[in-house]
């Protein structure tokens, strides 16, 4: 696991600790762990398990920055299984990322493996789609939709540049 697959464990554990614990919703046989994450267009994605949810995550690739971008925007990403739209968070200090719920309540787990299996077979389906080369990013995506090859800068972007046209 990288630093941030670390710091997004550690700021979800805090969290459990501080407001969850005991909360009817938790299922006391889970705790927080990070399930599978690997590179996916130079960014990280794996499932995040939770007492009270299981979601899947995207990290920034390195260098991209999304801390300005509005928290709560959503967008849809291209995995090799299909498009999904994801969630930009930022919650408290953990590091901003994408996600989207797998299963919204976790009551129904026996236990951390179960769990556990859930979100690999979640990984390897989301994974296995049959033409990964189609996988576009979804700024990329927005560039071929309005007509423009040519990158556009990180500050132009950040300041509406694709929600302008």
């Amino acid at each position: 696991m990288s630093g941030t697959v670390d710091g997004l464990v550690a700021a979800f554990r805090t969290i459990e600790h501080q407001r969850m614990r005991g909360l009817p919703m938790c299922n006391a046989e889970l705790q927080v762990e990070a399930v599978g994450f690997r590179a996916h267009k130079g960014r990280l994605c794996g499932v995040l398990i939770t007492p009270w949810f299981m979601i899947l995550v995207l990290m920034p690739a390195e260098g991209e920055e999304w801390s300005e971008l509005i928290s709560g925007s959503k967008i849809n990403y291209r995995f090799p299984d299909g498009e999904y739209e994801v969630t930009l968070c930022d919650l408290e200090g953990i590091h901003v990322h994408l996600s989207t719920p797998l299963f919204s309540t976790v009551q129904d787990f026996p236990d951390q493996d179960s769990a556990r299996k859930v979100a690999e077979e979640v990984l390897e389906l989301l994974f296995a789609g049959s033409n990964p080369t189609a996988c576009a990013d979804p700024v990329m995506a927005e560039l071929e939709r309005r007509g423009s090859s040519q990158p556009v800068s990180r500050r132009k972007l950040l300041r509406g540049w694709l929600s302008a046209g």
